[in-house]
């Protein structure tokens, strides 16, 4: 114990001195103390979301349509199909191990070479600092405050280890070769070694450019007789207004296991063994409710991803055009009309605003509908809910409108939504938004083009295009 306290008192004297004079390097200098335990608050951040990433698990305090779910939903959160948590997690552990052998009473030129590994390794972890937090404020404009955090320890760290690199004080001390009586870096390394690190993140960034992960996740729930477990006095009903909806405390409804999405009649579709019936003449639609394959889209007028998907289908089905007809239903992710999910989510600004609107445009003119969708969903971002209601009236008229928005249908479809949403929840784990259903498949997030929609339609309901030779 005294040895060591002997060790930490010396830093000062010791730490300061020329690394060419070879003074006894001590244990524990203050700048290394703060540089590990900002790379130990990394190492578990990191460790954490790579955790979280490959389980599909929630992420703590991070609903749905949160920041974090906006960021690690995005395609920058994967390199080369992997979590980039899983090599930010192993760069973090390399320097701590670094900052180590580097700290060592070691010979001069192992001691150079863990200089070395420190120098690059700090430059990869504060460009990949830099690369992620300018693509959350520039290009996701959302923000994880676990990444940040992460982040934050690792930029930190980095340049703490940068300002206290041991340069040579004789300027013929070299890199590359042994040099037994001389210690330090010599400087004429540093742009060498910083270039080597700026490869790093080239690569880094290269492979998240060129390379892009689909995103979504597709559950495929063959069918049994196992029931879904529901939380808390949360039951759901077929349609949305029989005496098991969530605001009536009626009895529990043990969901069937898979969404066995099928055509029970001519305009009439079963899913979840009969437990939802979908009068599709009543509904609104991407193509007619003719259509001979028809799969049900659940999607928040306030979700990045759901607007992408939107026009997504919409190409797809004009490719299929009456082989194909896609239900389209708002489902809310907001505590202000979706009783089914817990309080801590993150509620989606004015969704169910957005949703009455979307239905109750439907309920008034069918047309005015398509085209609210189609402006809509044209746009980067949500169009401000003044402006979606001006367009609104613009389309069908204020008294069209109000008495559109006051039809109870407008409240049970929403309903029928957020129950058919809790019964995918409860099959697959997944809250995320969009969702698809596909027979007996859930597709759960982000679509990456027409083409990935084209490949799922074929895998899960054998429909090919025209153009395939069918």
């Amino acid at each position: 114990m005294n040895r060591v306290s002997r060790d930490c008192n010396a830093l000062s004297a010791n730490d300061s001195q020329p690394a060419s004079t070879g003074p006894e390097l001590v244990r524990c200098p203050g700048w290394l103390i703060s540089a590990r335990a900002l790379l130990a608050v990394a190492v578990i951040g990191a460790g954490y979301l790579a955790w979280v990433s490959i389980t599909n698990e929630p992420l703590a305090g991070c609903g749905p349509g949160s920041g974090c779910d906006k960021v690690l939903q995005s395609r920058w959160a994967y390199w080369l199909n992997l979590p980039v948590s899983l090599p930010a997690l192993l760069v973090y552990v390399a320097l701590v191990g670094a900052t180590v052998l580097a700290r060592k009473r070691a010979s001069p030129d192992d001691e150079r070479g863990a200089w070395a590994a420190m120098i690059v390794l700090s430059v990869v972890v504060a460009g990949a600092a830099l690369w992620f937090i300018g693509l959350q404020v520039f290009v996701i404009k959302a923000f994880c405050r676990f990444c940040m955090v992460v982040h934050g320890c690792g930029l930190a760290a980095a340049l703490i280890c940068v300002c206290h690199i041991p340069f040579a004080t004789d300027p013929t001390t070299p890199m590359w070769s042994a040099a037994p009586d001389r210690r330090g870096i010599p400087r004429r390394a540093l742009l060498l070694l910083g270039l080597i690190g700026l490869a790093g993140i080239a690569v880094l960034a290269g492979g998240q450019l060129l390379v892009q992960k689909e995103r979504n996740l597709v559950k495929f729930l063959p069918g049994g007789s196992s029931a879904a477990a529901t939380p808390t006095g949360v039951h759901g009903s077929a349609g949305g207004t029989g005496s098991n909806s969530p605001t009536s405390g009626g009895q529990s409804v043990d969901w069937p296991p898979s969404p066995d999405v099928r055509l029970m009649a001519p305009g009439v579709v079963s899913l979840y063994n009969g437990q939802f019936l979908l009068q599709l003449e009543d509904l609104p639609m991407i193509g007619g409710p003719g259509s001979s394959n028809v799969i049900v889209y659940l999607y928040d007028y306030t979700c990045r991803h759901c607007r992408s998907v939107h026009n997504i289908l919409v190409a797809a089905q004009r490719q299929f055009t009456n082989r194909l007809g896609v239900v389209s239903l708002p489902m809310p992710m907001s505590t202000n009309c979706n009783p089914l999910i817990p309080s801590h989510f993150d509620s989606s600004l004015n969704a169910c605003e957005y949703a009455n609107l979307g239905l109750a445009l439907w309920r008034a003119d069918r047309e005015a509908h398509r085209q609210f969708d189609e402006w809509f969903f044209a746009q980067e971002r949500p169009a401000p809910i003044e402006d979606a209601r001006a367009y609104a009236l613009k389309l069908v008229g204020v008294e069209e409108l109000d008495r559109a928005l006051a039809d109870p249908w407008v409240k049970e479809k929403i309903l029928m939504a957020c129950q058919l949403h809790f019964a995918n929840w409860e099959a697959t784990g997944r809250p995320a938004m969009p969702q698809l259903l596909l027979g007996k498949a859930v597709s759960i997030g982000p679509l990456n083009s027409v083409e990935h929609l084209l490949a799922l339609l074929q895998r899960y309901l054998g429909l090919h295009t025209y153009r395939d030779g069918f």
